[in-house]
């Protein structure tokens, strides 16, 4: 929605481009301390490798050779369950549909709302012809704007070079905190800012724009997995910011609001899965553990 917020006196500050660098800057400083302490170990939420990989501990005090089964401790099931509900699970194994399909709905919700918004807004700020959508209607105006674009708009550079990408960086986001890969991601944010946003809800104010079709899913990807990396970070550090979990759901909400939300609002995927190998039984002729595949399925 950040289109349509143009300068009303070059010659003043304008108060929109002021809320928009104070919120780049505090969103930019964000994700550079959420990355602090990468490499650190989380004692909260890091196994010992040896229990992360199913594998067996023996004992040291055997000296090669294991007497009977209880000389050795494995990682049952249910242990590898509770390990994987006590750490933090992003982004999901497999691809959410689901979650997709949700956020999609809340974009419609939320674009639905901005255009109310702006639409009573003055036209110095919006560029909005309102005369000619009242007098043909605003279907009528869509459809004389699809046809005449796309073209090389005059937009102010803060427009078409911090906000379009910061935008395409939001739905690059939606798409890969669902579980999809970087390039899915990309088609995803492409889609929403072409035919959602361009030849969408916009076209039905503004001519489509050349820039915008290109800087927005291109440039905001490279955002978006910035952005990706640092909601990582601060999931690892139990959603906190500077030790401040003010800080920490602030960031989230910047950088990926529908997925914040529907996680707020206590999303969880309709079933879990686990596929692991895991010692299933111990072979005392042989004097080995025996291995099998274990499979389990929750609703």
């Amino acid at each position: 929605m950040a289109t349509f917020l143009t300068a009303i006196t070059p010659k003043k500050m304008n108060p929109f481009k002021t809320i928009l660098y104070t919120s780049i800057i505090l969103l930019s400083g964000n994700a550079i301390f959420a990355q602090q302490g990468e490499q650190s170990i989380n004692n909260q939420n890091q196994l010992p490798p040896s229990l992360i990989q199913n594998t067996i501990a023996y004992s040291n005090s055997q000296k090669g050779s294991i007497e009977n089964a209880n000389n050795y401790n494995m990682l049952s099931i249910a242990d590898t369950i509770l390990v994987q509900q006590n750490g933090i699970a992003y982004p999901p194994a497999t691809r959410d549909y689901r979650r997709l399909s949700y956020d999609t709905a809340m974009y419609v919700g939320a674009t639905v709302i901005a255009f109310g918004v702006l639409y009573v807004m003055p036209e110095s700020v919006t560029n909005w012809d309102k005369e000619a959508m009242k007098e043909n209607g605003i279907t009528y105006k869509w459809k004389q704007n699809v046809k005449a674009g796309p073209v090389w708009d005059d937009d102010d550079w803060v427009l078409n070079w911090v906000t379009h990408p910061y935008s395409g960086g939001v739905y690059y986001m939606t798409a890969r905190s669902s579980g999809f890969n970087m390039f899915e991601s990309f088609l995803y944010s492409a889609f929403m800012s072409t035919f959602f946003w361009e030849y969408g809800i916009e076209a039905f104010a503004e001519i489509p724009s050349k820039q915008d079709l290109i800087i927005t899913p291109v440039l905001g990807s490279v955002v978006g997995e910035g952005f990706f990396y640092a909601k990582k970070s601060i999931l690892r550090h139990d959603k906190k910011v500077l030790n401040s979990k003010v800080l920490g759901y602030t960031s989230l909400f910047l950088i990926d609001p529908f997925n914040t939300i529907l996680d707020g609002f206590g999303y969880k995927d309709q079933r879990t899965t686990q596929l692991s190998v895991a010692p299933v039984g111990f072979d005392k002729g042989a004097n080995k553990a025996i291995w099998g595949l274990n499979f389990n399925m929750q609703f």
